[in-house]
């Protein structure tokens, strides 16, 4: 199979799995429960994000949740889904899926993970997913201006340094376009 089928097979798979239930007109709640579905956050002193999450019972990483929700959503109009924990908010892991929309790109798929009771309080980490529409190289060129290059994540998937605890990690999708993913550890 072509390299390029294996990357976005599971991609394609992926957006009509997530398509059929709109098409057989199931229906889920999506701000109930452990999920919680926040439109158009508003970034600021504390974010909607940040608020659903310490309503539910999340103190010691609402903080964090707030800071790093506020970096991939400033400037933007975002979305998120909140995945809350359903026993003991406080001292559990907490997840949040956001849509990220930037006047004049493609929208950015951003994912955070929370996790209390660390070192600093509240560990974190988020990625970014981003599709271009041109080749690694430009990415490279355009994107990540004074990266480093790091070399290979196994035999295809390039990476590049951003700092101490930050990678880019670059997916030839064709010749000509390329999925940038940006990975980094906040301390």
């Amino acid at each position: 199979m072509d390299r390029n089928l294996h990357v976005l097979a599971p991609a394609l798979g992926l957006a009509c799995a997530l398509a059929l239930p709109a098409a057989h007109g199931a229906t889920e709640s999506l701000d109930s429960g452990p999920v919680r579905l926040v439109h158009n956050i508003a970034t600021g002193s504390t974010n909607q994000v940040a608020s659903v999450a310490f309503g539910a019972g999340v103190r010691s990483c609402a903080q964090r949740i707030n800071l790093v929700t506020n970096f991939l959503s400033t400037g933007t109009q975002s979305s998120a889904l909140l995945f809350l924990p359903d026993r003991d908010p406080d001292n559990s892991m907490v997840s949040a899926s956001m849509e990220v929309k930037t006047k004049g790109a493609a929208r950015i798929y951003a994912s955070a993970t929370f996790s209390p009771n660390t070192a600093s309080g509240c560990a974190a980490e988020y990625e970014t997913v981003r599709y271009f529409d041109e080749s690694c190289d430009a990415v490279v060129a355009k994107e990540h201006k004074g990266a480093t290059p790091s070399g290979t994540l196994g035999d295809e998937i390039e990476i590049l340094t951003i700092g101490p605890a930050a990678r880019v990690f670059l997916i030839r999708a064709t010749k000509k376009s390329c999925i940038s993913i940006k990975k980094e550890v906040v301390k």
